[in-house]
């Protein structure tokens, strides 16, 4: 049998495909944890998020290579637009004021205003980098954005498959060309550009780029996706491949916490009731006033803070995500880079 004839599956997205292995030479990888490693971790993530593990049944963990285009870009942008401030100016007010004596009189004092002012604004970045374009038209994976987003080209080794079928992992062939995932680069860091020169800004009234687009790296990274049963109910997890950690997934609610969860609506919006009862009653007398606006003021809170516990009641999962640590680790990265 040649190597060109063989054909496999893609059992996430059902589509057959040739095995393309004259590219398999030109190309870079990236490595993927072992099966074991993914299981142990995703184990650790339930377990984190306080699942019962005695419920839990993990049925099937996959790994696909996805194909990105790692396309480099150099980048000038000058622009100019224009912010709202504000100055303080004086004007002159009268007013009647009473002595020690009971007489009264008139007097004059200045008073302070603020006055809407637009200033201009003219600056000019630089900015490089890598933008990972997915070399497929059609890619709907669980966790797809946030595995993007926590890629890490620190590790990359020529392209193997044997190491793809080591842990039985499926293999896709990319749909988009080099010139056409060089013409995406541009446009999106065009528009990153000119997002970072509007942010802080009132009007960007003009925003000039000059990119540079490089020649790409094609590269195959592992997203591995695990399906696991709690309570005869099936929940998804979705794992990067390069570090072995959960990019995204499912945490099932059991009964227990939900009753938990109706408790505690249920025990704050009685306590806001009582505390804003009596809050109205104080709130009638003079003496008691203050704490009666008070003890109101703090039952209205409470009661709109039911909907906290009572939104968590009626759900059946939560979902958990790597967004917000990636941005705080690339906020990071940048902070100590500008060291």
């Amino acid at each position: 049998m040649n190597p060109e004839d063989v054909v496999q599956q893609c059992e996430w997205c059902g589509e057959a495909f040739n095995v393309d292995f004259k590219k398999v030479s030109g190309h870079k990888m990236i490595p993927t944890k072992t099966h074991l490693e993914v299981r142990s971790n995703v184990e650790e993530f339930l377990r984190k998020h306080k699942v019962d593990m005695k419920l839990v049944r993990i049925e099937e963990t996959k790994a696909v290579y996805l194909p990105f285009w790692m396309v480099p870009f150099d980048s000038y942008t000058n622009f100019y637009g224009v912010q709202q401030g504000s100055v303080t100016r004086y004007r002159t007010r009268t007013r009647t004021v009473r002595d020690s004596n009971g007489n009264t009189r008139t007097e004059t004092y200045q008073e302070a205003y603020q006055v809407p002012v637009w200033r201009p604004i003219e600056s000019e970045f630089n900015r490089s980098g890598r933008n990972s374009v997915i070399a497929r038209k059609h890619a709907a994976f669980y966790g797809f954005y946030e595995f993007v987003h926590s890629l890490s080209l620190d590790n990359l080794i020529d392209f193997d498959f044997d190491l793809v079928k080591k842990d039985n992992c499926e293999f896709i062939n990319a749909e988009v060309e080099e010139h056409e995932a060089k013409m995406n680069t541009y446009g999106a860091v065009e528009n990153q550009n000119r997002a970072q020169a509007s942010s802080g800004l009132n009007r960007l009234v003009r925003c000039d780029s000059k990119i540079t687009v490089k020649d790409p790296l094609y590269v195959h990274a592992p997203l591995w996706i695990c399906r696991y049963s709690f309570n005869d109910k099936y929940y998804k997890v979705s794992i990067a491949g390069d570090s072995g950690t959960v990019v995204k997934g499912e945490i099932p609610i059991s009964r227990k916490k939900r009753i938990i969860n109706y408790a505690i609506a249920l025990a704050v919006l009685l306590a806001g009731a009582v505390l804003g009862n009596f809050g109205f009653a104080f709130a009638a007398v003079e003496e008691t006033e203050v704490w009666g606006i008070i003890m109101m003021i703090v039952a209205i809170v409470g009661v709109g803070l039911t909907a906290i516990p009572i939104r968590l009641a009626f759900k059946m999962q939560l979902e958990k995500s790597s967004t917000k640590e990636n941005r705080k680790a690339k906020r990071l990265m940048i902070r100590m880079q500008g060291v």
